[in-house]
């Protein structure tokens, strides 16, 4: 004699679909963290360095002596 358990709930096309938007939102909302933060940091790498890296000065203060 075999013992069968309890029934299942039967898994609908709705469940696989919030199942799915759920992973597809952690996802996102992790990218979206991490451009954040990649952002800010391009941000305040560019606000505590010069212009021109090579010699200090501005750009517009560097002359290309053409004429």
């Amino acid at each position: 004699m075999r013992v069968i358990g309890p029934p299942t709930d039967a898994v609908t096309l709705g469940d696989v679909i919030l199942q799915a938007l759920g992973l597809t939102g952690v996802i996102t909302l992790g990218a979206l963290t991490f451009g954040l933060l990649l952002g800010g940091v391009f941000i305040y790498l560019r606000s505590h360095r010069p212009d021109n890296p090579f010699n200090g000065e501005t750009a517009d203060e560097l002359s290309l002596h053409l004429n």
